[in-house]
This record gives C-alpha cells, structure tokens and sequence, in this order.
C-alpha cells in the first residue's frame, strides 16, 4: 500500500520533470508546453496536457487546502448515496468549466484584435512584464488573494444541492485565480495567437476537468488526499519559473541576449539543458525567497537565473540555416507571375504567430523545398505589425488569418492556399503541382 508520506515527494518529482522536459520540448515549436503538444501529436495530446495543466494548479497552495472544505460545502462528503454524491461533485466541476470556457471562447473570438497588437513592443513587454510579476507572485515575494470576507461569500454561494455545487464551483475561480495564472496563460497565448474560439473553449473544458478533478475525487469516491506540506511551495516555484521563461521569451526581440547566448556559451542544447539543471540543484525549487536565510535567498536567484537563461535559449535559440531568397515586393503577384511565366508562392506570416514560425524554420529551410523554389518567385510579407500597407494586401489577396502561404501558375491563377502548418515533404510536393 502506498503511503501518504511517500505521495507527495512523488507528486513533486513528478512536477519537477516535467518542468525540466517541458521547456527544451518548446525549442522546435516556438511556442509552449500545451502548443507543442499540439504541433507535434494534435488535440489528441494537446487536450490531455491542457488536463494536466490544470491538474498541476490544483496541487497549489492557492487551491489545495480548499479541496476538503469546499467538499464539505456543496455537501458531498454527507450524500445520502454514491450517486448523489457523484452528481454533487459532478456539479461542481461543471461551474468550473463554465467560468473558464466562456474565458477561452473570448479569448479566440477576440483573436484578430489581439493577433495585430501582438507583435507591437509595447504588448509584448506588457505581458512579459505581466508575467514576472505573477512569477513573482510564485516565489512568494507578495501574495495576491481575494479578501477573506469575499472568499467566504464565494464559499458559500447557492446553498446545498445541484444548482449550490454548481455555484460554488463557478465561484471557486476567482478563488484560485493567483495561482491559476501560471496554467492558463500557455493556453490562453495559444488562443490569442491562432484566433481559434472553438479550439479555446474545448482547451478550457479540458484545463477545468483537471483543475476540478481533485475536488471530483474526493466528493464522489470519498478519497482522501495527502496533507498540504511544503511540496505545493514547489509546485509553485516549478509555474513561477515556466512564467519567467515565457516572460523573457516575450522580450527576445527587444533583448537580444534572450534569443541568442553570448559567444563563450556554446549553443547547443546540451548545454542549455546543463544550465537547467544547474539552476535547480542549486534551489531553484526547493528553496524560499519569502522564509529563507540570506544565502539560500542567493542560490534561489541565481539557481532561477540559469533555469531561465538555459530555459528561453532552449525555446528562443534558431542555428543559422540556409534561407529561401524571398522577395518583400508583393503589389500584383497574379499578374508577375503571368508577365515572367514563372509561378509565384507568397508566404504571409509574423513572429507572433507559431505556425508561421514552424513553416519558417522548419517547412522552408528543408533543402529540397529550397531547391524548388528556385522556379518560384518567392515573396514574403512580414505582417508581425501591421500596417496600411499588410491590411491592403490582405485584403487584396482574401488573406483571413496566418500563416496563409499561396500559390499562383505561371499564367497567375491562384492554385491553393495553405492556412496551418504542414510538412517539408507535403509543402514540396505542392509546390511541384504547379506549373
């Protein structure tokens, strides 16, 4: 039998692999732990990590030590039976999902609006800024709650039965807001950047059924959970260093230093590897800004220095690699392309969009898509801020949303498009589909 000393430190170890994988895992994808997921296995591995995600906020001190107490309040440790427990439970779980999910579909349905100010600096040294600050929050420099008298009316909302469970469980967000942060804002980027309203709400279910599921648990089968320790710290330091990394990530076009090491460190991914783990043998988990002594104060700062330099250049970092010749002149393709009676392929893209950022380095730096495109004139518009002069061409060429790669013949008829992410090997046998 497994004893409840044991689980906690396994939980932990858990959670610290998974920090330590999870951030060298985004280096092709540009992007986070939940987008990477996707890019490389689809929804069918992106909806359980944004499951898991959501699993992880619930092991934090924001939220742990009210799983029992709020049981207690929608009444389902004192059911009359299983089955009423389990709709209690069941209940409370779905006014979770609707507070996030209504979060998720707003996110994506405001996408556009968010996708053009996203590559502006401002913008995105507000959210780098953002999230040092909630990274902050982690390490527990200051503390972010709600009122006590207002946590109380939130615990308490809509009294016994079906509809008070679901009530409570609505009103439990706010109460794990602080830490729920750290969580949503990998999906929430995700969100933003590809305006997929759809794709955001069933993400949000999916982070709401792992944020719920120890309430679930516990409600619905009676279990009982490990007793709150200093474990839940760590889970929080291990979201204050993903936010660190992602809030440097932000900056890597105003900072340099954040794209690319210094010439004395090598670049290789063994070595940003080596530097996280450095960082966290050194405490960058296991020791406390708020209580501990002066020198271990020391060794956190530096032991999450070295996590999130070796962090951001594992994510940020891109070796040189040959380039198509693209051309930035896009004003009539169709008529170019039939004028030269050559074919066109015009690639619309920006930084802040990670699909876009995959084709780039990964789609149209492969050697045989380069030697294709050779017969192509190859023209590329940079829409990361967008101008007059972008809209006008996405309005004149239908472009909706990015990536949007298109393809003209040489007698200047549009052939395809392509909206999302594709292959080397899909994108060159494409390109040698048009003559």
């Amino acid at each position: 039998m497994i004893s409840r000393r044991w689980l906690p430190r396994s939980i932990l170890a858990l959670v610290s692999a998974l920090a330590a994988s999870a951030l060298p895992l985004t280096a092709s994808a540009q992007d986070n732990l939940f987008s990477t997921a996707l890019a490389r296995h689809g929804w069918a591995a992106a909806l359980p990590t944004a499951m898991l995600v959501g699993l992880l906020t619930a092991a934090t001190p924001c939220v742990y030590p009210m799983i029992a107490i709020t049981v207690s309040v929608f009444g389902a440790r004192k059911a009359e039976s299983r089955g009423k427990a389990v709709a209690l439970s069941t209940a409370f779980v779905l006014g979770l999902a609707a507070l996030f999910v209504p979060l998720g579909l707003a996110a994506g349905l405001s996408g556009t609006l968010a996708g053009n100010l996203a590559g502006n600096r401002w913008i995105q040294g507000f959210e780098a800024a953002l999230m040092l600050l909630m990274a902050a929050n982690m390490f527990g420099l200051f503390e972010v709650s709600l009122p006590q008298s207002l946590q109380n009316r939130l615990a308490a909302v809509g009294g016994l039965g079906i509809k008070g469970a679901f009530l409570i469980g609505f009103a439990m967000g706010p109460i794990a807001a602080p830490c729920a942060t750290a969580g949503l804002v990998g999906i929430l980027d995700y969100v933003f950047r590809q305006r997929d309203a759809v794709g955001g709400g069933v993400s949000l279910f999916f982070y709401s059924l792992g944020l719920g599921l120890p309430f679930w648990i516990v409600g619905a089968l009676s279990v009982g959970l490990p007793k709150p320790g200093v474990w839940m710290e760590r889970i929080k330091s291990v979201m204050g260093l993903v936010l660190v990394v992602l809030g440097l990530y932000y900056l890597r076009h105003m900072v340099p230093l954040f794209a690319q090491p210094p010439s004395f460190i090598p670049p290789k991914t063994l070595v940003f590897l080596g530097l996280i783990a450095l960082g966290l043998g050194l405490g960058a988990v296991q020791l406390s800004l708020k209580d501990g002594r002066p020198a271990e104060r020391l060794r956190k700062v530096v032991g999450i220095a070295l996590v999130a330099f070796g962090g951001v250049w594992a994510i940020a970092y891109e070796p040189p690699a040959p380039q198509i010749g693209w051309e930035t002149e896009a004003a009539d393709l169709s008529a170019r392309a039939a004028r030269e009676r050559r074919p066109v392929i015009v690639d619309f893209g920006a930084t802040w969009c990670t699909a876009c950022e995959e084709l780039a380095h990964r789609t149209f730096t492969d050697d045989a898509v380069r030697r294709e495109a050779r017969r192509f004139v190859a023209v590329k518009v940079d829409a990361t801020e967008e101008t007059e002069a972008t809209q006008a061409l996405h309005r004149r060429y239908n472009v909706r949303g990015l990536p949007t790669v298109i393809a003209f013949d040489s007698r200047g008829r549009e052939v395809w498009r392509v909206t999302e992410f594709v292959t080397a090997a899909r994108m060159l046998e494409l390109m040698r589909g048009v003559d």
